[in-house]
């Protein structure tokens, strides 16, 4: 399976393999939308195609190496904050994983995108045992993190669907002794700008809050109630961007 970037992709570090039981997956799928269709299916390779109002999504469950995403696995440790365990901990506790990939064949709505990719996303999680499924670490990887299972489903409860999706950075990034930048990552992979602003006379837990209410206003399709200027982001990886003039 490529590891594109028109793939959308989450990765789950498990404790240990276990094979893909389609029935259970797809089952859990249909009971959402009745209308998924099963392409193929092996024990480590699952493809639905999931319809929606515009085209149908294609969408890749399959077992991969968790070093085979070494890499974007860096970038996430080094923008998960609330993750604690050093990784070669990690790494030892979790010699597998499952990766959950879905792809459009054009940009589609943001919003029906990520509701798909989230009813994917727990059908798999759903498959597993309940103590592989506790114990599972979700690599998110458009947005640059780290999570457990239950910090996965604490996001999910108290900031909605863009909880997990949309990570917020913060950063001495333009060298400026006292200056900050706080940025989102994860926008852009659905189709929308990130959001960066630089500020120095701030609380980051205020801007951070700030700009979870955006995305999340975003998400539901508000304008934003601030300035801002198109420009493409401070730091990497490239995308557009809004830098955001706060009052």
């Amino acid at each position: 399976m490529s590891q594109g970037s028109s793939w959308y992709q989450v990765q789950v570090l498990l404790k240990r393999w276990s094979a893909l039981e389609a029935a259970r997956i797809v089952g859990a799928l249909r009971a959402w939308r009745s209308d998924v269709a099963l392409v193929s299916s092996t024990v480590s390779e699952l493809v639905v195609n999931i319809p929606t109002e515009d085209l149908p999504l294609r969408a890749a469950i399959f077992h991969a190496l968790p070093d085979d995403y070494a890499e974007p696995l860096q970038h996430s440790l080094a923008w998960s904050p609330a993750w604690q365990e050093p990784w070669p901990v990690t790494a030892k506790r979790c010699p597998a994983s499952i990766v959950i990939a879905m792809a459009a064949p054009r940009p589609l709505n943001y919003s029906s995108r990520l509701l798909a990719f989230l009813a994917l996303l727990d059908a798999v999680l759903f498959s597993l045992d309940e103590a592989d499924r506790k114990d599972a670490v979700l690599h998110w990887i458009p947005a640059q993190q780290l999570m457990t299972f239950d910090h996965y489903v604490a996001l999910r409860t108290h900031l909605g669907p863009c909880g997990p999706a949309v990570n917020i950075r913060v950063a001495n990034a333009t060298g400026r002794p006292g200056e900050l930048l706080a940025d989102t990552i994860g926008l852009a992979e659905l189709g929308l700008p990130d959001l960066q602003i630089v500020f120095s006379d701030r609380d980051p837990a205020e801007i951070i809050l700030r700009l979870r209410l955006l995305v999340r206003g975003m998400l539901a399709g508000e304008r934003l109630d601030c300035s801002w200027i198109e420009e493409t982001a401070f730091v990497p990886p490239a995308r557009d961007a809004l830098t955001l003039q706060l009052e």
